[in-house]
């Protein structure tokens, strides 16, 4: 019996800007890719209902994206494997599909392809990065060309993100379980070639995964990594992020497993708290969680007003199931 999980619903609010909406953009509505072009004309990209974790390249004329295998589900006796999930890349003139990633179990946690997600294109728009299950404290990166040929793991870690300038153009900044010499273990962020060869080691930035990620980023830029990153804690008051999360949590209707799942959206609302958009920024590698997750929110328009009576022209939420 399906079941309403309300206070079960852990939502984090995260980094908030006032910028506009991108140029073109990319939603997962019901499984199925949305994309918009900078004049706001939307055209469906794919139908499956199985489809997320999308990502635009560079040039804007592919779009990545996982399709999960149909039945096929995370095995939760074992978090080290994720759902089946391939990577496919669709052509946004015409809609030519092709497959660059076919998903399998292994059992050498670095060869494990499996809980796809948080894919990402190199700035030259040449390599697709995408992270995986793999160990029990720490997934694992893993690179494919865009053209086709086999991926390959790069490197360990908890989430990443991809250097866009400057002298580190194209490395990537990840989030390692890392043991101490003497004692203990610790999480730093870590600087490391395409290759996976760890270049520096970048220390702790705090605990809010998206700051720290973005602050990691900055140290090797030098400079603001996104607009959403340049914005300050200051952006909305301290209880917005309550507020968010009692407006979602009666909305979300799960009764599926709870173990591992964790997914990220991006919400565009107008001042007025009308909800403009929903997409999936960073997917739990379940297709059925990303939709119910994604669902909850669209249910919960209007978003709500923050103490100077406005909604925030935009804001990232972390939604996970807990049972």
């Amino acid at each position: 019996m399906v079941r309403k999980l309300a206070a079960g619903i852990i939502a984090a609010l995260t980094l908030v800007t006032a910028t506009g909406a991108p140029a073109q953009s990319v939603d997962v509505q019901y499984g199925n890719l949305v994309y918009r072009n900078a004049s706001g004309e939307s055209d469906v990209l794919t139908e499956t209902g199985a489809d997320g974790s999308p990502a635009i390249s560079p040039s804007g004329t592919l779009v990545a994206f996982t399709r999960q295998r149909p039945g096929d589900q995370a095995d939760p006796n074992d978090p080290n494997r994720g759902a089946l999930s391939d990577v496919y890349i669709i052509r946004v003139s015409d809609h030519a599909l092709r497959k660059i990633v076919t998903a399998a179990h292994s059992s050498q946690p670095e060869n494990e392809v499996s809980g796809i997600h948080s894919l990402t294109f190199s700035p030259d728009g040449t390599t697709v990065y995408f992270s995986t299950a793999a160990w029990t404290t720490s997934g694992a990166i893993h690179a494919v060309p865009v053209q086709g040929g086999r991926e390959r793991f790069v490197t360990s870690g908890n989430g990443f993100v991809v250097v866009q300038r400057g002298k580190f153009a194209g490395y990537l900044v990840t989030s390692q379980h890392q043991y101490m010499e003497a004692n203990g273990s610790w999480n730093p962020y870590v600087l490391v070639s395409p290759e996976g060869k760890e270049i520096k080691v970048l220390g702790e930035f705090g605990f809010d995964k998206t700051r720290a990620e973005m602050a990691a980023l900055q140290s090797v830029e030098g400079t603001s990594a996104t607009p959403a990153a340049a914005a300050s804690a200051s952006a909305t008051s301290p209880g917005y992020a309550e507020k968010v999360q009692r407006r979602i949590r009666p909305n979300i209707v799960w009764s599926g497993e709870t173990q591992g799942l964790e997914t990220v959206l991006a919400v565009r609302s107008a001042p007025s708290g009308t909800l403009l958009s929903v997409s999936i920024t960073r997917s739990s590698g379940s297709a059925q969680w990303d939709t119910a997750a994604l669902r909850a929110v669209q249910r919960s328009d209007p978003v709500p007003l923050d103490v100077d009576g406005k909604a925030p022209a935009f804001f990232t939420i972390t939604l996970r199931p807990v049972g």
